[in-house]
């Protein structure tokens, strides 16, 4: 098997949990230069890999400087080694044209939201409340559903009378993207069910 890159856009993804990847990735997680912490967690899940993670921190801050830095990398990576699969973790749509480009060129890109959407099936297993969130909207009539992330937050927040931990929210958002339960576009969720 190919080893991939994971690209990770660490200013706007801080939820990263690098327990489950498997020893054919490699990792390199772009700090911005504003960010002073990092979570035990990630340093810790980040230990294990060993020499396969790298820190970068931009030395630079501004609007989009992190993004040109995981660009301008992504960019030298595939001009060394072609053959490569890069995966940018961030929430980031921005990505998305430079990866089509270099999709149509035939290599291997894509972005994920969460790096649930590299195992959606067992993501979707240890989280309990994912199924009701997702019988519950499933009976819902369509016309009805939230149509913005923050709106979708809110719903099921509500669903489990606001006993539900924001973080527990936000990782059940996270898998019905990975599953392609829901997408977004423009800002606007739709639903596949």
């Amino acid at each position: 098997m190919n080893p991939k890159l994971l690209l990770v856009d660490f200013e706007n993804v801080h939820q990263v949990d690098l327990a489950h990847l498997d020893e054919h990735f490699n990792v390199i997680i772009f700090v911005g230069l504003v960010q002073k912490t990092i979570p035990i967690e990630l340093v810790m899940s980040a230990q294990k890999l060993g020499s396969r993670v790298e820190w970068q921190r931009v030395e630079g801050n501004g609007s989009n400087a992190l993004d040109f830095y995981i660009a301008c990398h992504l960019g030298r990576v595939l001009e060394k080694s072609p053959t490569q699969h890069c995966i940018v973790l961030s929430k980031d749509k921005g990505f998305d044209p430079l990866l089509r480009h270099l999709n149509k060129n035939g290599l291997k890109c894509k972005r994920i939201n969460s790096l649930l959407e590299l195992e959606p099936e067992s993501a979707a297993a240890e989280e309990p409340n994912y199924k009701r969130v997702l019988d519950l909207l499933t009976k819902s009539e369509k016309k009805s559903r939230p149509r913005k992330r923050a709106t979708l937050s809110q719903h099921i927040s509500s669903m489990f009378q606001k006993n539900i931990a924001q973080s527990d929210i936000d990782r059940i958002i996270d898998i019905l993207f990975a599953n392609k339960m829901i997408s977004e576009s423009n800002n606007t969720i739709t639903y596949a069910f």
